[in-house]
């Protein structure tokens, strides 16, 4: 091809035709520029589809960081509910020795959960925060608040529940009990320790307080978290299904139904809870109102169990028993409703 030109080039020269061959010379030129032009266009277009299809598997990466996030977040609701529960039985004076001899009980204060949050995706995504995409950029301050906004407050509560933990176990170390323990038993003097020393009662109370810190954050972070997740779903037009962990609401609208009614209270240590409250079903979603006016949307955790939009409250459906609710904040707060109507 260069050949070419330069005998067309040639025989213009021969001829005498300087006209021609500098107007010649000139679109070859033109040429050229145009073809670099479409060469740097192309070699452009390459590197800003490489770029987006790294910063789409750094989306991804997100979105897989965020269902291992899940996971620990169902963890750290499991938990709390289970020493929540042992929480109230020690408040209340519910247990006997027996419940500890036998090993049925345990004892709380003594280890911890935290809530460690993966962060593969987005220190990859730092990495690159200046090459990202304008189509994704909308995402960023999401982004930004479940890693740096949301993550520091957890660390904060992660650092406060293991330090109340190791505390305790210091604390515990210097009774004279505390050598029969390491060996797996129980003395008469632990035993009553656990039953009727305020000192413990006051150890638990501190302890589930920093336990729902963590509870509290851990369900903000999951709304947020999922949220975010079904965000980048829809930027990167993601055609893969949606694991069922990442999810808030009730899909089926005809189970929650059984539990919309008027429910009258039943059992509870406190005396502010209201008489009755009523619990809708609003576009597929749980709410419950008090006296006709004030309302509280309620997010799926379970089948039965759900937490309320202020992340603290947890309510748990036929519980104790079929047709109760059981609803807590926390400490020694409950109360146990029982359906009254079911309209």
């Amino acid at each position: 091809m260069i050949k070419f030109f330069r005998n067309i080039r040639k025989k213009l020269l021969e001829q005498g035709k300087t006209a021609n061959y500098l107007k010649y010379a000139i679109g070859e030129i033109v040429l050229v520029v145009i073809g670099i032009l479409i060469a740097l266009s192309i070699n452009n277009w390459n590197e800003q589809k490489k770029n987006e299809a790294k910063i789409v598997n750094t989306l991804k990466e997100i979105q897989n960081d965020i269902q291992l996030d899940l996971i620990q977040a169902n963890r750290m609701f499991d938990y709390h509910l289970f020493t929540d529960s042992i929480s109230k039985g020690v408040y209340n004076n519910t247990f006997t020795a027996d419940d500890y001899r036998t090993g049925n009980l345990m004892r709380i204060g003594y280890n911890y959960r935290d809530f460690k949050i993966a962060t593969n995706g987005f220190d990859n995504l730092k990495g690159n925060i200046d090459n990202i995409p304008e189509i994704y950029r909308p995402l960023l301050p999401e982004i930004k608040n479940l890693y740096v906004g949301l993550k520091i407050e957890i660390d904060v509560y992660n650092d406060r529940i293991r330090n109340t933990t190791y505390k305790n176990i210091d604390e515990d170390s210097r009774f004279d009990w505390s050598q029969i323990g390491l060996k797996g038993l129980l003395a008469d003097a632990q035993i009553d320790y656990y039953l009727n020393d305020k000192k413990y009662k006051d150890l638990v109370a501190n302890y589930m307080n920093d336990r729902l810190n963590i509870f509290k954050k851990a369900n903000e972070y999951r709304i947020a978290a999922i949220d975010l997740y079904h965000k980048i779903h829809d930027a990167i037009g993601s055609k893969d299904t949606i694991p069922e962990i990442v999810n808030y609401n009730y899909k089926s609208t005809t189970s929650i139904n059984e539990y919309v009614g008027t429910y009258t209270r039943q059992e509870s240590v406190n005396t502010f809870w209201p008489k009755n409250i009523k619990v809708k079903e609003i576009e597929g979603k749980l709410q419950i109102q008090v006296d006709g006016k004030s309302t509280v949307n309620l997010f799926y955790y379970t089948e039965t169990t759900f937490f309320s939009e202020d992340y603290q409250s947890y309510l748990v459906f036929n519980r104790p028993g079929k047709g109760k609710l059981y609803i807590s904040p926390g400490a020694n707060v409950y109360a146990i409703y029982e359906k009254t109507d079911s309209k």
